[in-house]
């Protein structure tokens, strides 16, 4: 097994070509020695494969929903299906699988950005702290430094605050490709949301995942911005607006260290209980 590292999931985003003239892709996966594909890998390799099939075309937004599982082990397919194609706005459907069982499947909107008639694209809300006055946290990927700003332990289930998680990042390196950027941001849209979603609720944590919660992505949108470029930290800011009924809705926004607006994200995810007496799911297979 290659070794998880910044470069090598930029290289995994990058999908290869099989099929031209069906527009078909393959893939690989790292799993981080896990039996378990992240959605947000899948969501990433579909934004580059519809930009693969629509090279005059840069994707605006993508809502990939998640069918079922992909093991780190199986090859990707990704078949792009277009919907309509015109010379301004391009629509694409891109589906995920391995042999005959559908990963995935994605809703991509691309097109060809035109000049400003307005613009606004500046952080409203009250200041940020800034990535140096987070806190460290460990998500181990070389070329990747996490902070999160008012968390020291974010697995901890007695470490409550408002459900709001502002999350600090810098990658090295960055990728030059377009594609590969909006891949890279789309990756980390679907790691901390639930996180958010459980901070206010005492004794409820993200270290009781797939032990005494069973927890699952089921659906992930983002946004591109423009212009797509950055320098240094970039910070993805989560606010989960709705809990209950087994299920978590988060909505977020990624922005530069100066406050400008990169992307825009949300996340539904399963959030629910284990039946009395189910056996929480093995090590090697949790999210």
């Amino acid at each position: 097994m290659n070794e998880s590292s910044l470069e090598r999931m930029i290289s995994i985003f990058d999908v290869t070509p099989a099929d031209a003239e069906r527009r078909r892709f393959t893939g690989d996966s790292d799993g981080g020695g896990r039996r378990v594909v992240d959605g947000s890998q899948l969501l990433a390799q579909a934004v580059v494969a519809a930009g693969k099939a629509f090279p005059d075309h840069t994707a605006r937004s993508a809502h990939m929903m998640f069918a079922s599982a992909a093991d780190p082990d199986e090859r990707l397919e990704f078949t792009v299906a277009p919907v309509r194609a015109g010379r301004s706005f391009a629509f694409t459907t891109v589906t995920a699988a391995q042999g005959d069982r559908i990963r995935a499947t994605a809703n991509v909107l691309l097109d060809r950005p035109g000049p400003d008639v307005v613009r606004h694209d500046r952080w409203t809300g009250p200041p940020p702290a800034g990535p140096q006055a987070a806190f460290p946290s460990p998500m181990p990927l070389p070329g990747r430094e996490l902070r999160l700003e008012g968390v020291r332990e974010r697995d901890d289930p007695d470490e409550v605050g408002p459900p709001v998680l502002d999350a600090w990042l810098r990658y090295d390196p960055v990728p030059e490709r377009d594609d590969l950027r909006r891949a890279l941001l789309a990756h980390f849209t679907g790691h901390l949301s639930l996180s958010t979603t459980m901070r206010p609720h005492p004794g409820i944590g993200t270290s009781q995942a797939h032990h005494t919660l069973s927890t699952a992505p089921l659906a992930i949108s983002v946004h591109f911005h423009e212009p797509l470029a950055w320098d240094g930290w970039i910070r993805y800011h989560h606010e989960s607006t709705y809990a209950g009924a087994g299920m978590s809705h988060v909505r977020g926004q990624v922005l530069t260290g100066e406050g400008r607006l990169i992307a825009s994200f949300t996340q539904d995810a399963m959030l629910r209980a284990f039946d009395t007496g189910t056996s929480s799911m093995p090590v090697e297979s949790r999210l």
